[in-house]
């Protein structure tokens, strides 16, 4: 039985909310969500996880969900937050899954704690933003929001705000509007029951804070990651689609290309929904 509302204390008195789905006696994988999202993403998993015997857990990320802010963090932050958790979860080794937006926290997990990783596998990731031929193959609004409305706050909180009453207010519209720009097999995800309605919850949960916590975390993609990408020795998985309009296929070779060991499986049909789509076949590669 999936346990959506779980909250821990940090050492420095922040609260994490996490949620763990799948086989509880299963193999351990932290997934991190994408933006802006929430733990709930991971409902979409607990049927796979059972299937393949994994204990998925999906902390939401400070200021998303039940997570209470964390004012300057960055990236690299994050690890000491993945630390303390599996230590309260009295698991010492586990894997690490992100999707999309959470890519970032990822990597930054092969880079300052690999020595506890079994594995580390990112799904339809977003890359570092300096290389140009990247940002231009992002759609243009992907491009504005993540470039250039993400260095300005005021900005991003209006449009955030502006995405948060949607979702709020009239979210079939919202799912019509996300499906509408999405490639065939994106959208026969889209349609499915069970995706719908994570998806509600997820983006509602995502907000539960209002749109503070998706301004700061929008506004750390499009600067330095400062993570040692290259000096990594933790390998790191990699799965695209190739109709990927979100987060494009340039960015898995962009990724690919700044981490020291990968492998990348690329789906030539399959879009951003690519780890709902795939999501036992993703878990078993990754834990085998």
């Amino acid at each position: 039985m999936a346990l959506t509302d779980q909250t821990m204390k940090l050492a420095d008195g922040r609260a994490l909310g996490y949620a763990e789905f799948g086989d509880p006696s299963g193999k351990p994988v932290l997934f991190f969500h994408g933006f802006p999202a929430s733990r709930l993403e991971g409902i979409a998993l607990d049927v796979p996880a059972r299937a393949v015997g994994v204990r998925l857990i999906a902390p939401d990320r400070p200021g998303f969900g039940l997570s209470d802010p964390k004012p300057g963090r960055s990236f690299s932050d994050w690890p000491e937050d993945v630390i303390q958790l599996a230590s309260h979860l009295r698991i010492y080794d586990f894997a690490v899954l992100g999707t999309s937006g959470g890519s970032p926290y990822v990597v930054a997990c092969a880079d300052r704690i690999c020595e506890r990783l079994t594995a580390a596998g990112i799904v339809s990731g977003i890359s570092p933003l300096h290389s140009r031929a990247v940002r231009l193959a992002m759609k243009p609004d992907q491009r504005r929001m993540f470039v250039s409305v993400a260095r300005f706050p005021w900005l991003a909180r209006r449009i955030l705000a502006r995405s948060m009453q949607a979702v709020q207010a009239d979210f079939p519209s919202v799912l019509r509007r996300m499906a509408a720009e999405r490639p065939d097999m994106d959208k026969s995800v889209l349609e499915r029951p069970d995706i719908k309605e994570m998806l509600r919850a997820n983006l509602t949960e995502a907000f539960r804070q209002g749109v503070a916590g998706a301004v700061q975390e929008l506004a750390l993609y499009p600067g330095s990651w400062r993570l040692a990408l290259k000096n990594g020795t933790c390998p790191v998985q990699i799965w695209q689609g190739r109709k990927d309009v979100i987060t494009p296929p340039s960015m898995a070779e962009e990724l690919a290309s700044l981490l020291p060991h990968t492998l990348t499986r690329w789906y030539p049909n399959e879009g951003h929904s690519l780890l709902f789509a795939r999501s036992e076949e993703i878990l078993r590669q990754l834990v085998p």
